[in-house]
């Protein structure tokens, strides 16, 4: 019986060790672009790629730019399977023509070196977005008013990191969840959160945004979303009632509100720009 309760709490114990050490394969789904895809890209008019670097090697983000002197600067970050240019067509269709767009792979995604991760993260955000700036004759803080967010999924933690880093105010998120570990609890079934190195917590930045005032989120959420809940959307919202609202979308899933709700997303981008 001893022997057997050791047994037992010795395979709990490789378990979770091999979920903290394997976990970034169960949340980062990144993938490369086919060969000349950025080169294509860049050659089409009011497309400029974006070069800096960090710690982690060489990276590449896509600013889309119609104006010569934009209203403002959309930072955009896709879900943990996509990459930045997947959502070129969208922005080029949907996104007004009056702002630009900085598409963002987190590192290790497209063409860019390193592994994904918070801390690769954050020293991404430093650098790409000053970068971005740069190119627009822009600076900071004279300019940070004129910028935005709009993330989906997991980009919508990235772009609250940026938001964070930037005292970003408005913007627009799609299917966020509330915390990495909330989700752990939402796809296991039991809070490992404890175990998480990656850690995402949108409810604190949302948080912050509203301590901080003048703020003005819209999340944009499938009824029927498979992955993230749309109770998650509801709770964020509650978090931060005075900045944050939501838009519930019926019938709409994880991955295709671009396409059965896009005049929905566009309305809440037009809101984001309206200030608080």
């Amino acid at each position: 019986m001893k022997l057997s309760v050791i047994g037992t709490f010795g395979g709990i114990v490789l378990c979770l060790l091999c979920l903290s050490g394997c976990q970034s394969k169960f949340i980062y789904f990144p993938r490369p672009y086919p060969a000349n895809e950025v080169d294509r890209w860049s050659k089409r008019p009011s497309h400029q790629v974006v070069d800096y670097s960090t710690s982690d090697g060489p990276q590449k983000a896509y600013l889309l730019k119609w104006s010569q002197n934009p209203e403002h600067l959309w930072i955009v970050c896709g879900g943990n399977g996509t990459v930045a240019l997947d959502w070129s067509d969208w922005i080029s269709s949907h996104g007004s023509r009056k702002d630009a767009w900085l598409l963002i792979d987190m590192p290790g995604y497209g063409a860019n070196a390193g592994a994904p991760g918070p801390w690769s993260i954050r020293r991404s955000l430093k650098a790409v977005v000053p970068a971005a700036m740069d190119s627009l004759h822009w600076s900071l803080p004279a300019d940070r008013g004129r910028l935005r967010f709009f993330g989906h999924s997991l980009g919508s933690a990235v772009c609250l990191m940026a938001a964070k880093e930037y005292d970003i105010r408005q913007g627009v998120l799609m299917s966020p969840f509330t915390s990495t570990m909330d989700m752990t609890k939402e796809l296991i079934g039991v809070p490992l959160g404890f175990i998480l190195w990656h850690r995402y917590d949108n409810l604190a930045r949302l948080r912050e945004i509203e301590k901080a005032g003048s703020g003005r989120v819209v999340i944009v959420h499938g009824v029927d979303d498979e992955i993230i809940p749309v109770r998650m959307a509801r709770e964020l919202a509650a978090a931060a009632p005075n900045t944050t609202r939501v838009v519930e979308v019926r019938g709409g899933h994880h991955n295709d509100l671009p396409e059965v709700a896009p005049e929905a997303i566009e309305n809440a981008l037009k809101s984001a720009c309206e200030g608080p």
